[in-house]
């Protein structure tokens, strides 16, 4: 009589555990997941910083500043 309860409750921690397990590496996923599009978002933000128009300190920004200090002074 006391075999069947004792194999049920021992199935039961069994079952519990795998729960934890499918649980724990679901959550490692998701992580692995965030991380990869962590990394993508930062290499399109490095990307995107590539194709400014003219970046600071180049000759074309140097033109154009000196540009818009004309135009200033003109009006």
């Amino acid at each position: 009589m006391l075999s069947l309860p004792l194999t049920a409750l021992a199935q039961d921690r069994n079952e519990k555990r795998e729960e934890k397990k499918k649980e724990a590496e679901e959550k490692k996923e998701e992580a692995k997941d965030k991380k990869e599009e962590a990394k993508d978002a930062a290499k399109d933000a490095v990307e995107d910083h590539d194709k400014v128009v003219d970046g600071p300190g180049t000759d074309r920004s140097q033109e154009r500043r000196q540009d818009r200090r004309r135009d200033a002074v003109k009006k």
